[in-house]
C-alpha cells in the first residue's frame, strides 16, 4: 500500500502531465506539429502510464498506453494529424480527467474508458503495422531522435567527472550471456543510476527507468534485486546490466530522460573479463530542466581535485525545494500579522517616549530598535507573502481547452492569446478568480464575438480575437479579458431589463448609458432569448457572480465597450488578503478603517455646501454629484459635530458607483491586519472585519461595497443630471 504522501505526489504529477498533454494537443490543432510538441505529449503520456501502473490504476494505464502508441505512430510519420484525430484525443483527455477525479476526489462515478479506447484502437488499426505494434504491447523510447543520425535531440555534450564504482557482481553466467550477445551484434553495459536526493516515489521512477531502457535492449541483472526495487527497498542508486545494440551515449541519455534521475555511470562490459571492485565507470551528469532533460552544451567540467588545490572551494549551485503544508504558511502569515500589529504599537510608543523625555541615548536606542524591527518585520512579511504566491498560470492554463471547446460548440473561430502567466498572486486569491474568469471568457465568446459570416459582413477577420492578460499595476494585479466582438448594446440591455421587470418605465427613460451597462451585473439578467438558453450561457447567472466573488476578496471589476469593436473587462485584485493599506478615520470617538482600494479622495467642505434632495444629502464636487452618508448614522452613534462649519468627507467608490461618507476626523493611512469578527458576531452589516491598532484599540473595517449597494446613489445622480 502507498502512503498518503506518495498518493499526493502521484496526484500532483498527474495534474501536471494532463495539463501538458492538453496544451500540446491544442498546438497540434493549430498546425504547430513539431517534434518537440509530439515528444512533450509522448513523454507526459509515458510518465502517466508508468506511474499509474505502479499505483495499480489499471484503466488509466491501459488508456495512456494506447495514447502513447498513437503518438509513437505520429512521431514516426505513420499517422497524420486531422481534426477528427484531435477530437478523439480530447475525448481521451476528458476520460483521463474523469479517471483522475475518481482517484483524487473519491468520485463514486465509474468512468467508462471503453468508447474512447475503441476509437483509439480503430485509429491505430488503420495500419497493419500499427495494429501489430499495438498487439505486441510495445512502447517506444521517450526520446525524439534525429531522422538522419538517429541521435537523440536536445541532449548536449557533457563533461566527464569523478568516476564511481559499480556494486553489481559480474559472475560467470553474466559473462556467458554477454559473450553470446556479442556474437549476435549486441554489447553488454553496466550502469549505475543515481536518483535526485529529494526524489519522491523512487519505485515509480525505477519502473519508468526499466521500461525506458528495455526499449533499447534487455536488462539481465539488477542490484538490488528487482523485487526489492519494486517495493522501494533501495537507497539513492541502483545498478544494472543491459544487453543492447544501441550506442552507449544513447543509453545514457535514455536513462537521463526519466524525471528525477541525477547522474548515470556507464562502462561497456567486455566478454570474459569480470569487473572487479576497483573498476570504475565514467559518469555523465545532466543539468535537467523539469521533464525536458535539456542541458547546457557549455557546462564546465567539475575541477579535478588532484590538479587544483582550490577545487574544494568551488561552489556547486543547486536548486533546493521543500514541500510545505499550506496551513503552515497560513499560520506563518497570521504570526507575521501579529508582528505588524506590535511594530505599529512600538512605533507609537517611540513617539510618546520622545515627546515625554526628549532626546537622549536611551531614546535613540529605542528608536533604533524600533526602526530595525520595522525593517525586519517588513522583510519577513514580504518573504512570507512571496512563499504564498503562485503564478496565475495555475488558473490560466485551464482556459485554452475550454475556449476551444466553447468556440467549436458555438460554431465560432477564436484566436485565444494569453499574456502574463508568470504574474504571481496570493494562493487564496488564485483559488477565487477561476470562476469569475470562466464567466467572462464564456460571455466574450457567446455574446461578444460574432459568428464568422457576421464578422465577414462587418469587414472583420473570420477569427475573433480573445485576449487574457495579467500584469502588476502599483500594489495590485490587474487581469483583463478583451475581445474584438460587437460590444455591449445599451438599448438592448435597457429594453430587456424593462421587458423582464427589472426596471420601470421611469427608470428606463432617465437611465444613463453607464447605468444601463451596469445592468449586466444584476442577478438573473440575460439578453438571451429564453428559447435559446444553452448550457453555455443565457440563464443570467454569470456576471453577478463575477462582481460578487471579486468584491469578496477586496477586488473591483471595471469595463469599457466600443459598439462594433469590442469590450474590455478589467479585474483589479490585491496582492494579498491578510494585510492591507487603509485610511483611518474617527467618528464619535471611535476609529474606523476604509480600505484604500475603495478610497477615491478626501474632502474638507463647508456644511453650507450640503444640499438636500429627495430626503438625501448630497454635495457637488467639480460638477459631480455625490450622495452623503454620515458614519455616525450608519453605525447608530453620535458624531463629534461640525467644527468651524467644516466637515470631513471620504469619497469612496467601486466602478462607477461613488458615495461621500461624513466623518469627524481624518487620522491618516496605515497598514492594518484584517481580523475576522469571529463566529460570535458573525456577519455585521456595514462591517467587513476589524484591526488592532498601535495603541491596542480595535478599529472596525468599513464594508464599502455594502454601503455603495444601499446608498441610493443612482437616484441622486439621475436627479442632478436632469437639472
Amino acid at each position: 500500500m502507498f502512503s498518503d504522501a506518495e498518493i499526493a505526489i502521484f496526484q500532483e504529477e498527474l495534474e501536471e502531465k494532463l495539463q501538458i498533454i492538453n496544451d500540446n494537443i491544442l498546438l497540434l490543432e493549430q498546425q504547430q506539429v513539431t517534434p518537440e510538441v509530439i515528444q512533450e505529449i509522448f513523454r507526459a503520456a509515458h510518465t502517466i502510464k508508468g506511474s499509474s501502473a505502479v499505483m495499480g490504476y489499471d484503466k488509466m494505464t491501459e488508456l495512456t498506453h494506447n495514447i502513447e502508441s498513437l503518438f509513437d505512430e505520429i512521431r514516426h510519420d505513420r499517422l497524420k494529424i486531422t481534426g477528427e484525430l484531435v477530437d478523439i484525443l480530447f475525448e481521451a483527455m476528458d476520460t483521463l480527467t474523469g479517471l483522475k477525479e475518481e482517484i483524487v476526489g473519491g468520485n463514486v462515478k465509474h468512468t467508462d474508458i471503453g468508447p474512447v479506447l475503441e476509437k483509439l484502437k480503430l485509429t491505430l488499426a488503420g495500419n497493419d503495422q500499427i495494429a501489430a505494434t499495438a498487439a505486441g504491447n510495445t512502447a517506444s523510447v521517450p526520446v525524439h531522435h534525429d531522422p538522419e543520425t538517429n541521435v537523440p535531440k536536445g541532449i548536449a555534450t557533457v563533461a566527464t567527472v569523478e568516476p564511481a564504482k559499480l556494486d553489481i557482481e559480474i559472475d560467470s553466467v553474466v559473462e556467458d550471456v554477454v559473450a553470446e550477445a556479442e556474437l549476435r551484434g549486441f554489447r553488454g553495459y553496466g550502469l549505475k543510476v543515481i536518483f535526485e536526493d529529494d526524489c519522491q516515489m523512487k519505485e515509480v521512477r525505477a519502473f519508468l527507468l526499466f521500461e525506458t531502457l528495455e526499449q533499447a535492449g534487455e536488462i539481465i541483472k539488477t542490484m538490488p534485486p528487482a523485487e526489492d526495487i519494486q517495493n522501494g527497498h533501495f537507497d539513492n542508486s541502483i545498478d544494472l546490466i543491459i544487453i543492447s545494440q544501441s550506442d552507449p551515449d544513447q543509453i545514457k541519455n535514455m536513462a537521463l530522460s526519466v524525471a528525477e534521475i541525477k547522474d548515470v555511470f556507464l562502462k561497456p562490459i567486455e566478454s570474459g573479463v569480470a569487473l572487479k571492485e576497483e573498476d570504475h565507470f565514467e559518469q555523465q551528469s545532466a543539468l535537467k530542466t523539469g521533464e525536458a532533460g535539456l542541458q547546457s552544451a557549455n557546462r564546465p567540467a567539475v575541477p579535478d581535485k588532484s590538479q587544483n588545490g582550490n577545487a574544494e572551494t568551488a561552489e556547486k549551485k543547486t536548486i533546493k525545494t521543500v514541500r510545505v503544508d499550506v496551513e503552515k504558511l497560513d499560520t506563518l502569515m497570521n504570526l507575521v500579522g501579529e508582528l505588524v500589529i506590535d511594530r505599529t504599537r512600538l512605533d507609537r510608543f517611540v513617539d510618546v517616549f520622545e515627546s515625554k523625555y526628549g532626546t537622549g541615548d536611551l531614546v535613540d536606542d529605542i528608536s533604533d530598535i524600533s526602526t530595525h524591527l520595522g525593517q525586519v518585520t517588513t522583510d519577513l512579511q514580504h518573504e512570507i507573502m512571496k512563499a504564498r504566491m503562485l503564478p496565475v498560470a495555475q488558473v490560466f492554463n485551464r482556459f485554452p481547452r475550454m475556449v476551444r471547446d466553447i468556440a467549436h460548440k458555438l460554431g465560432k473561430e477564436v484566436e485565444f492569446i494569453i499574456e502574463g502567466k508568470e504574474t504571481e498572486l496570493d494562493r487564496n486569491v488564485i483559488e477565487v478568480i477561476g470562476d469569475p474568469l470562466i464567466h467572462l471568457l464564456r460571455n466574450s465568446i457567446d455574446h461578444g464575438i460574432e459568428e464568422p459570416a457576421e464578422r465577414l459582413k462587418r469587414g472583420k477577420p473570420v477569427r475573433g480575437l480573445l485576449q487574457l492578460k495579467a500584469s502588476y499595476v502599483e500594489s495590485h494585479i490587474v487581469i483583463t479579458v478583451e475581445d474584438d466582438g460587437q460590444g455591449i448594446n445599451v438599448e438592448k440591455l435597457k429594453s430587456k431589463a424593462l421587458q423582464n421587470g427589472i426596471i420601470t418605465r421611469e427608470q428606463y427613460d432617465r437611465m444613463s448609458d453607464r447605468e444601463a451597462m451596469d445592468l449586466i451585473f444584476m442577478p438573473g439578467f440575460s439578453t438571451v432569448d429564453e428559447k435559446k438558453v444553452s448550457d453555455i450561457s443565457g440563464r443570467g447567472v454569470g456576471m453577478d457572480i463575477v462582481r460578487t466573488q471579486i468584491e469578496n476578496i477586496n477586488g473591483t471589476v471595471e469595463y469599457s465597450t466600443n459598439p462594433g469593436k469590442g469590450t474590455v473587462f478589467a479585474i483589479k485584485l490585491p496582492l494579498t488578503l491578510a494585510i492591507i493599506r487603509a485610511l483611518m478615520v474617527e467618528s464619535g470617538g471611535r476609529a474606523y478603517a476604509f480600505p484604500l482600494t475603495y478610497v477615491v479622495e478626501t474632502l474638507n467642505v463647508n456644511s453650507k455646501d450640503i444640499k438636500n434632495i429627495r430626503h438625501s444629502e448630497v454635495i457637488v464636487v467639480r460638477g459631480q454629484v455625490y450622495q452623503l452618508k454620515r458614519l455616525g448614522d450608519i453605525f447608530n452613534h453620535a458624531s463629534g459635530g461640525e467644527n468651524d462649519r467644516k466637515i470631513y468627507v471620504v469619497i469612496v467608490g467601486s466602478g462607477q458607483r461613488k458615495l461621500g461618507v461624513v466623518v469627524d476626523k481624518l487620522i491618516g493611512e496605515q497598514e492594518i491586519v484584517i481580523k475576522s469578527l469571529g463566529g460570535y458576531l458573525g456577519q455585521v452589516e456595514g462591517l467587513s472585519g476589524a484591526a488592532i491598532l498601535g495603541d491596542g484599540k480595535v478599529s472596525l473595517i468599513v464594508d464599502v461595497r455594502g454601503l455603495l449597494r444601499h446608498a441610493g446613489a443612482e437616484e441622486a445622480i439621475a436627479y442632478a443630471a436632469s437639472n
